[in-house]
């Protein structure tokens, strides 16, 4: 089958820090080492982000120079982040290293961001994020950060420049504004509405779900987001590695205490999948929740992103459906990509 495909993740960056503790030279080798683990667990395509980093100063072109050497169809999309921290705290792909507690960026901060994106991924926050810290830390998480005038301007900014944008989002207020201003791709959209999916619908604006946490509200849970599927919004299911599952997360039986990363995927994916597949979606369907949509979101251009002539043959063999049937990672035997057999469970 198609290989697995993670749309929304940290591996280069932030997770660098926190399972590795390293910086410097060393968050390359950090780098590789998440995306090998990846790579291992079926996932032959990750949604990178750069956003900038507290401590962390390496600079955007160097992510792109790490992410060709491996043999993976990964994207970037480089961002800034609102930190809910007080006081507030923003980092931005362009300075990296540096945080700031006002709003310094410039118009050509944002050309470069959309310039050097290569997928519509947290391009911006909508709301202040808690990250991986305790709510109690993070007192402004969900507050909504962008007016509408502005953020029409960042958009339209991006628009200019040929790529859409993409936004973390959470509640009903941030993703209207959003969608109002004309923003491309909604990541993580906890607590909104169906009245508020109903639009994505309409406007055929892609949902980017990440059920085992992402932002200070709840996951959107396995119910919530069949009740999206069948409005007919487009999804896609991500892991948003390296993070802490949200202790509300309930339909995830991983620890609330330990970090979830890629080779945890399938059990962040399976409760969804499985409700869908027990609720009357063919499994061949809610597979393309974790194949071929998030693949269209990172490369578009591949068209339908099938098994078929013509198409890049990056395949998982498995002897169990992942996710739907099993979620160990044991019953992925082989994983192929760039003509190339990567992985063998079997040797």
């Amino acid at each position: 089958m198609p290989g697995l495909v993670d749309c929304h993740t940290h591996l280069m960056e932030y997770a660098t820090a926190e399972i590795h503790h390293t910086q410097g030279q060393a968050q390359e080798m950090a780098a590789i080492s998440n995306l090998l683990t990846a790579l291992q667990a079926g996932i032959v395509a990750t949604g990178e982000h750069h956003l900038g980093h507290l401590v962390l100063s390496m600079p955007m072109a160097q992510y792109k120079k790490i992410r060709d050497m491996l043999p993976m169809a990964s994207a970037i999309a480089y961002g800034c982040c609102w930190l809910g921290f007080e006081p507030k705290v923003l980092t931005s792909a362009t300075w990296p290293g540096r945080s700031e507690t006002r709003d310094t960026l410039t118009d050509r901060d944002y050309e470069l961001m959309a310039e050097a994106s290569e997928f519509p991924g947290e391009n911006i926050f909508m709301n202040y994020t808690c990250a991986n810290v305790p709510l109690a830390a993070a007192p402004n998480a969900g507050t909504v950060t962008y007016e509408e005038s502005q953020l029409r301007h960042i958009i339209e900014l991006f628009h200019k420049k040929g790529k859409k944008i993409g936004a973390h989002i959470e509640g009903d207020e941030a993703a209207r504004r959003f969608l109002a201003c004309g923003g491309d791709v909604i990541h993580h959209g906890h607590g909104i509405s169906p009245e508020t999916g109903a639009i994505m619908a309409k406007q055929k604006i892609p949902l980017v779900l990440t059920p085992a946490a992402g932002t200070s509200k709840r996951p959107t849970s396995p119910e919530e987001a069949l009740a999206f599927y069948r409005q007919g919004i487009f999804l896609a299911l991500a892991s948003d590695s390296y993070i802490y599952p949200h202790p509300q997360a309930d339909w995830i039986s991983l620890p609330k205490d330990r970090l979830s990363g890629p080779a945890d995927f399938l059990k962040v994916s399976g409760p969804v999948l499985r409700y869908f597949v027990e609720n009357g979606v063919k499994k061949s369907d809610a597979l393309r929740l974790i194949t071929v949509n998030p693949r269209q979101l990172l490369h578009p251009e591949e068209g339908c992103a099938v098994l078929k002539p013509g198409c890049p043959a990056d395949m998982i063999l498995c002897s169990r459906l992942p996710a739907i049937e099993t979620e160990s990672l044991e019953d992925i035997l082989l994983v192929i990509t760039c003509g190339q057999i990567q992985v063998d469970r079997q040797i």
